[in-house]
């Protein structure tokens, strides 16, 4: 689906600058087999993601969830939450944008990869207004019946640097750059 076919379904400023081509950058993704577990400090992301009520809102519509406290500003703010509740799920838009295309991290875009399940852990609910910022480091690699597997852990902050959530991201790739490659150019997909 090209980006043309994708535009009519962009409502919000972040959905209109996210680049949804995968293949552009495809080169510059880690590939499974280089990813160094050596290093211990977090890795900052690309990016920061600025929560605005209209992220949170259209997430909620896009994913078919009307609860009030996600998408009625005038009904979460008379509610105890004093304001809109972010969906338990829209860390993944938080981690995509941060993320970005150029540095670590980025193999969460790499095309063909499939995604066999995350872990989630919400420490305090996401707010209108707030700056978040991600640390990741590698957190395992492995293979299984033929699939390479690999995770990282995801860490959330606020501009107050208050833990927001943590994440353990976990997707099927490639092998090595060479595998990116050959999918990109349609020579291959993953194995079932």
């Amino acid at each position: 689906m090209s980006r043309a076919d994708l535009e009519r379904f962009f409502e919000t400023e972040k959905q209109k600058q996210f680049d949804t081509d995968f293949f552009k950058d495809a080169e510059y993704y880690e590939a499974w087999d280089e990813i160094d577990f050596e290093a211990e400090e977090e890795i900052p992301g690309e990016q920061t993601f600025e929560i605005k009520a209209e992220d949170m809102k259209f997430y909620a519509a896009g994913i078919l969830d009307d609860n009030p406290l996600f998408v009625n500003e005038e009904y979460a703010k008379n509610s105890p939450y004093n304001g809109l509740l972010a969906h338990p799920i829209f860390i993944t838009p938080i981690i995509f944008w941060c993320v970005g295309t150029k540095g670590r991290g980025n193999w969460i875009r790499t095309p063909g990869a499939r995604n066999p399940g995350q872990e989630l852990e919400i420490y305090e609910p996401f707010r209108v207004g707030e700056i978040i910022r991600i640390g990741m480091r590698p957190h395992d690699r492995w293979i299984k019946r033929d699939k390479y597997y690999l995770s990282y852990e995801i860490n959330m902050y606020n501009q107050a640097n208050v833990k927001k959530a943590r994440a353990i991201g976990t997707l099927i790739l490639p092998k090595s750059r060479e595998d990116i490659r050959r999918l990109v150019q349609g020579i291959r997909s993953l194995d079932d």
